[in-house]
């Protein structure tokens, strides 16, 4: 069967065979669409338009395919996606493997011991936390000066006003070379290494620094994880909704019933923008710890605890902050 379409436009516009009538996330105000004059006929044209207009591609079935709601599993339409869009098998393996390599060099020669998350909890399957001390297994590098009381070592391609691409090693370079392409970004402001172990990947709820700029993206390297975006507090009051912070609570049901879980697999690009970076928090839970003839092993949820995805036991991530983009001058 042909995919289902915005009536709108000729965006293909749910997952997995769903049908609604809901708009896709670019045709929320037709208003534009007469404004412009423009009749979209093809999804070619479609694209084009969306691109122009809003910057950035309209949300497509990849990303209805890898984002569900937390509050029941169900796939995250294209008009409730708060600003995720995702990019599977963004590089191939070789350039993994690259990209792994830059990755563990320059985490032994300025990496730092980043202990800012809540540490090591893991939940068994009936629901109890469960402490394995003290670790601290995060390794962080970054070009901004987080941690004046350690002796954090800096890079040599800096941060935000002074950032120095070309400072950066190849396989980086070539893989901010190729976000480039993607939509028209401002310049690159930071570029963060982060490396944990052990299966332990746990990242509380938090908003990038806004001077790192509107657009933000998150390589995925080792292992598969589950990346969740919640609602600010302000947003849930609003909805009537609760945010959650027993960790037990938030391990089984989320940090709030309007999460948003994003499946992210090794060699994915996550890019998040609007929304989804100005207001709503990113985090990673905690981890299901599930017994096998093997020993126990960590997972995570994706949308509902029935749908559970192993964890490696090492994962990087490479995350790329760009700017605002220059004003365009006439035409």
């Amino acid at each position: 069967d042909h995919p289902p379409q915005c009536p709108r436009c000729p965006v293909e516009e749910l997952a997995c065979g769903l049908r609604s009538s809901l708009v896709c996330g670019m045709c929320l105000d037709p208003s534009k669409h007469r404004t412009l004059g423009m009749r979209l006929r093809t999804l070619q044209n479609t694209s084009r338009f969306c691109r122009a207009l809003h910057g950035r591609r309209a949300f497509a079935r990849r990303d209805s395919e890898r984002l569900r709601h937390t509050a029941d599993g169900s796939f995250v339409l294209p008009a409730a996606n708060p600003g995720v869009r995702i990019e599977p098998d963004f590089v191939a393996e070789e350039e993994q493997a690259q990209l792994v390599a830059a990755c563990q060099e320059y985490a032994a020669r300025y990496g730092y011991a980043h202990d800012g998350d809540t540490r090591s909890l893991a939940l068994g399957a009936d629901g109890a936390v469960e402490q394995s001390g003290d670790l601290v297994n995060n390794v962080r590098v970054t070009g901004r000066l987080e941690r004046p009381d350690l002796p954090q070592r800096l890079p040599p391609w800096g941060y935000g006003e002074v950032f120095q691409e070309n400072a950066l090693p190849p396989p980086f370079q070539q893989l901010a070379a190729r976000v480039k392409q993607l939509a028209p970004l401002g310049l690159l402001r930071d570029v963060t290494i982060n490396g944990r172990q052990n299966g332990f990947f746990q990242l509380d709820p938090h908003l990038d620094p806004q001077a790192d700029g509107p657009d933000v993206f998150i390589m995925s390297l080792l292992s598969t994880v589950v990346l969740t975006f919640t609602p600010s507090l302000e947003e849930l009051v609003v909805r009537g909704l609760d945010r959650r912070t027993l960790p037990h609570e938030v391990g089984l049901r989320s940090w709030s019933d309007a999460d948003v879980d994003a499946l992210v697999q090794p060699g994915t690009l996550l890019h998040f923008s609007g929304r989804a970076r100005d207001s709503w928090m990113h985090a990673i839970r905690a981890g299901v710890q599930v017994p096998t003839a093997e020993g126990d092993i960590v997972c995570d949820w994706w949308g509902s605890t029935d749908y559970l995805l192993r964890r490696n036991d090492t994962r990087f991530s490479i995350v790329l902050a760009f700017g605002e983009r220059e004003p365009e001058g006439p035409a």
